[in-house]
């Protein structure tokens, strides 16, 4: 297996159109396995609030897809969650008496098992394959919520192992082999919290304290290193298990607006290495989508494409560069512009993200970038999106990019620029940023709207666009009521600005929105 899994359910959820296009151009690339991770954003027999209003694929759509796709030669492959990562299914009082705590499913549960059987039972009308990926990562609270008020405490990882045991016996029962991630496994049986920590584990110890079933892979995912030698520990790590092994590595969607191409085939060269070194054949990567699906996945086809070369052998960048223009009808080095959008390209945080919502009132500043200016950076950079050649059928992607990087041209400085001309009163350029910047800030965030919105409906179903519509049309707002109260200042209608009264802070950025985009409660 050469695969590739596309997230779903982070509320982008790729139109049918768009993953048969995605197909075609993987499949010539080398792969034959595609992955659609819908955590609920898939139909379930008898299961009306399963998806409900989130664009998921009806039973109809994974048919047409299976078919269309198999004539690529690519296997469509459904990759699901049978235990955790169900936040969205839980906001729903239907699924409440089965919610164990967080997003976790109450194992032992008869309701639970009933809609674990209705989802292979749909998937087994949808899809050809055998294969199915069950999920059961992250589930760092499994037993210690609603489990443990009605069962005591129990060893998690003999509960984890007989809810796993169930699961295989559902998939079986209707023809299909699943796999896990493998995260939670490793850390129970070591006792740490760090899934990358490594270490041995002892064989005899492990058949005898769990039934692992038979017809369960193991699923490794890193995504976060350039170290050959960690790659190879995990490897090592969870083949103690008994169990086949399937890598799964990244192509960087996942860091807010902009792609990380390079750091995502930085890692993948390690990674393939020590899965040759190691004899896993089988592996994917993975293109999440975490906090609102607002990277494209074809932003990363450089990363794909450089992928499937190495998987072959092949290294030198100027042939992966033509078969890329062959392949994808565009220019390998004008897609990998896109990464230049996050200056700290190769760090996981997300700054063009950061600057683009961080408060112009209330906002921290990111250490490694106090003091700099990047309006210059950016407008550069927009010119540069521009003019380049070889955008192939994608520019319409490279439209919002570019619309992007104007907008950041003004609103990347607008806070830093208002507390400066306040703090040194400097009522003129108190003026001027309310007559001016804040207008052209405005304005730019409204035309990146559009063309963001134009790459979304492009390639995704409409559903989830809403929470893009909130944050960009909440941030017009905060910037047209931060002009306001710098007016109201001017005018002598208020004494002071307090927010801009006091001391910036130093903060690492983070990546979800409701981090950067202000210091209060925006959400429980």
């Amino acid at each position: 297996m050469k695969g590739i899994m596309l997230d779903c359910s982070r509320n982008g959820v790729m139109k049918t159109e768009t993953i048969e296009r995605y197909a075609g151009i993987m499949a010539k690339m080398g792969y034959d396995t595609l992955m659609l991770y819908t955590e609920e954003t898939y139909e379930v027999d008898n299961e009306p609030f399963f998806g409900y209003m989130r664009g998921r694929y009806t039973k109809e759509e994974l048919k047409r897809l299976d078919g269309i796709l198999a004539g690529y030669g690519v296997e469509l492959v459904p990759c699901i969650q049978t235990l955790a990562h169900l936040k969205c299914m839980f906001r729903w009082d239907e699924y409440q008496d089965i919610r164990d705590c967080d997003d976790i499913l109450l194992i032992d549960e008869e309701r639970t098992y009933q809609l674990l059987e209705r989802m292979f039972s749909t998937l087994r009308q949808c899809v050809s394959t055998t294969k199915i990926h069950v999920g059961m990562d992250e589930a760092h609270n499994v037993g210690l919520g609603k489990y443990l008020e009605r069962h005591g405490y129990e060893d998690r990882f003999q509960l984890i192992c007989r809810h796993l045991n169930k699961v295989c016996e559902l998939a079986a029962r209707y023809g299909f082999e699943p796999m896990i991630w493998s995260d939670m496994f490793c850390k129970l049986a070591l006792n740490t919290a760090d899934y990358y920590q490594g270490g041995s584990i002892n064989t005899e110890w492990l058949k005898e304290k769990v039934q692992l079933p038979e017809n369960v892979s193991f699923v490794y995912w890193d995504y976060y290193t350039t170290d050959r030698q960690r790659y190879t520990n995990m490897i090592e790590l969870n083949r103690a298990f008994g169990r086949k092994v399937i890598f799964a590595g990244g192509a960087w969607t996942w860091k807010g607006f902009a792609p990380d191409n390079e750091f995502s085939m930085n890692a993948t060269k390690e990674a393939l290495q020590a899965c040759r070194e190691g004899g896993v054949e089988d592996w994917f990567l993975t293109a999440w989508g975490d906090d609102g699906d607002e990277c494209s996945k074809f932003a990363v086809l450089p990363a794909l494409m450089y992928a499937a070369e190495i998987d072959r052998g092949t290294e030198d960048m100027s042939i992966i560069k033509e078969h890329f223009r062959e392949i994808v009808g565009a220019d390998f080095d004008t897609f990998m512009l896109l990464d230049r959008l996050n200056i700290d390209r190769g760090n996981t945080g997300s700054f063009c993200k950061y600057l683009l919502y961080v408060d112009v009132f209330m906002g921290f500043e990111e250490p490694r970038h106090s003091g700099r200016e990047y309006g210059g950076y950016y407008a550069q950079l927009a010119e540069v999106l521009h003019n380049a050649e070889g955008k192939g059928e994608y520019a319409y992607l490279f439209d919002s990019y570019e619309a992007l990087c104007r907008a950041l041209v003004v609103k990347s400085e607008l806070g830093r620029k208002t507390r400066t001309c306040y703090r040194e009163n400097d009522t003129d350029g108190l003026k001027k940023l309310a007559e001016e910047d804040y207008v052209q800030a405005i304005e730019a965030v409204r035309a990146f709207h559009r063309a963001c919105r134009k790459m979304w409906m492009t390639e995704k179903k409409p559903h989830g666009f809403d929470v893009q519509d909130i944050r960009l049309g909440g941030l017009m707002q905060r910037l047209e009521s931060c002009k306001e109260r710098l007016e109201e200042y001017l005018r002598g209608e208020s004494a002071s600005i307090p927010e801009l009264e006091e001391e910036l802070l130093q903060v690492k950025v983070k990546r979800p929105w409701r981090y950067i985009s202000t210091c209060n409660v925006i959400s429980d």
